[in-house]
């Protein structure tokens, strides 16, 4: 089952971001726990909210989802921010059962547009290709 986060398993969740933050990075173990609490934070205060999904009565997962808007045209979109599953909840398609809970939540809300941002080498970009999420942008690093 999906369903938007109560405040208890909001407290949940930010008790556990740090692993979830950590795994979307290209060096996880790279953020410390106290950042991973600001980011996530940020999005909440800013209206971002949780879907969860729950496998029994247990939290299997869940995706952070909010509104953003494009640098350039200044058009509003849906974005997906975080999709976390637990270990041991894994290889069940719950990623991409939430992602596609977001894309129809998002649609409830009128938007018509859905973003997210993956690095390349994350394995989780070819559940989004599947899903139908096309590249839009390509961010390089020169060190």
């Amino acid at each position: 089952m999906i369903e938007r986060a109560s405040l208890e398993e909001r407290e949940y969740i930010l008790s556990n971001s740090i692993q979830s933050v950590n795994e979307g990075t290209t060096n996880p173990g790279i953020i410390r726990e106290e950042k991973a609490l600001e980011i996530v934070s940020s999005i909440l205060e800013r209206g971002g909210y949780h879907l969860v999904y729950r496998d029994g009565n247990e939290i299997a997962g869940w995706v952070l989802l909010g509104e953003n808007t494009d640098y350039f045209t200044e058009n509003k979109h849906g974005f997906i921010y975080d999709v976390f599953v637990f270990p041991k909840f894994r290889g069940k398609r719950y990623s991409k059962k939430l992602v596609e809970a977001s894309i129809q939540n998002f649609k409830e809300q009128g938007y018509d547009e859905i973003r997210l941002n993956v690095y390349s080498s994350n394995f989780a970009k070819y559940i989004y290709k599947d899903i139908g999420f096309k590249e839009l942008q390509t961010i390089m690093v020169y060190k």
